[in-house]
């Protein structure tokens, strides 16, 4: 199963998003990353089989650089906003109470 494949389920994104905290914090605040390992236990033991084998077979590196990062460009990437003209007179006298 290629896992690049896989769709990433709410609960394999949550406990990828508290792996990422943790692995940062385990660098400055150990006593932090240890209770976001903890809190990570039992999202690990609901996962599902696929969802494991997601996570064991992924690769992991370290960007050190930026050059040579390349990223596709899709529309995916973009997004339209969709813009609303609001217009408004300029007040003519100073503002009262604008910092109540």
């Amino acid at each position: 199963m290629d896992a690049s494949l896989t769709v990433v389920t709410s609960r394999l994104r949550i406990y990828l998003e508290l792996e990422r905290l943790m692995s940062s914090l385990d660098e400055t605040d150990v006593v932090s990353a240890d209770a976001i390992r903890d809190a990570m236990d039992p999202i690990w033991y609901k996962l599902s089989d696929q969802e494991r084998h997601v996570l064991d077979e992924r690769s992991v590196g370290v960007i050190t650089s930026l050059e040579g990062l390349r990223v596709s460009i899709s529309h995916q990437l973009g997004y339209a906003l969709e813009r609303q003209d609001v217009r408004q007179p300029l007040p003519s006298s100073p503002i009262q109470d604008w910092a109540a």
